[in-house]
């Protein structure tokens, strides 16, 4: 049986092309909302967000024999504990990993951690777009401009009662759902005054590309927290190529 780490927008592509070649699949994905990217695939899909020790019992259990780890560039736990599992249990680790897109904003800044990012945006004049997800934003809470600050999230009830617990009022939450484009960013950009943005290194996939242009051209700082490094093992960038690798095994 084949693991397949998905709940990604990259783990939808690669399985519609995976499951033409064999159905001997079972994927996991931390949240329904990872599930419902799979639907109406020929796959037995798992919500539900693993540990360590569960995935051990994952790899027994399903009979496992190679995994393929196609998580978000920056769930780094997660990534951290399939590679393990996978040693530990000795299958076949794979990872896909989003290709970093080359080129930068004339005004921007990169931090390795989003407390660097909360110190530094404490002072600023000015409004905020944070496109961090729903995860980080309890970093923000404390923020004496939180005010300054606009959120934009998944329009899940779950993810504007998070926001709404933490003190953040309804104007200041965007619940939309992506992916959006450079006019669109654009229009976010002009409709809030916004002055900065921060945002992960997600690459074209996660609409990096559209926020960069868009922030060049409107003359706004980028604020980036930086894409964890981990030297994994039979790491691809292009889907064709691990998808190949792993069908001729």
């Amino acid at each position: 049986m084949i693991w397949v780490v998905g709940g990604t927008k990259d783990s939808r592509e690669f399985l519609e092309k995976f499951c033409k070649k064999t159905t001997d699949i079972i994927v996991t994905t931390a949240t329904e909302y990872g599930g419902k990217l799979l639907e109406n695939l020929p796959v037995r899909v798992v919500c539900q967000k693993l540990t360590y020790p569960m995935m051990l019992d994952f790899i027994e259990k399903e009979s496992i024999d190679k995994v393929i780890d196609l998580s978000h560039p920056y769930a780094v736990e997660v990534s951290e504990n399939v590679l393990k599992a996978s040693k530990d249990k000795k299958i076949e680790y794979f990872r896909f990993e989003r290709e970093e897109i080359s080129f930068l904003p004339k005004l921007y800044k990169e931090f390795e951690k989003i407390e660097d990012i909360i110190k530094y945006i404490a002072e600023k004049k000015g409004n905020i777009l944070v496109t961090l997800g729903s995860n980080n934003i309890p970093f923000f809470s404390q923020l004496n401009n939180l005010n300054q600050c606009y959120f934009r999230i998944l329009p899940k009830w779950d993810m504007v009662k998070k926001c709404e617990d933490l003190g953040i009022l309804p104007k200041n939450i965007i619940a939309m759902q992506g992916p959006f484009s450079k006019s669109m960013n654009k229009a976010m950009i002009e409709q809030y005054d916004i002055k900065y943005i921060i945002t992960k290194q997600a690459g074209d996939t996660g609409g990096e590309r559209e926020k960069i242009e868009a922030a060049e051209e409107s003359g706004i700082e980028i604020i980036f927290l930086t894409r964890p490094k981990i030297d994994y093992p039979n790491c691809y960038s292009n889907i064709d190529k691990l998808l190949l690798r792993v069908s001729t095994l």
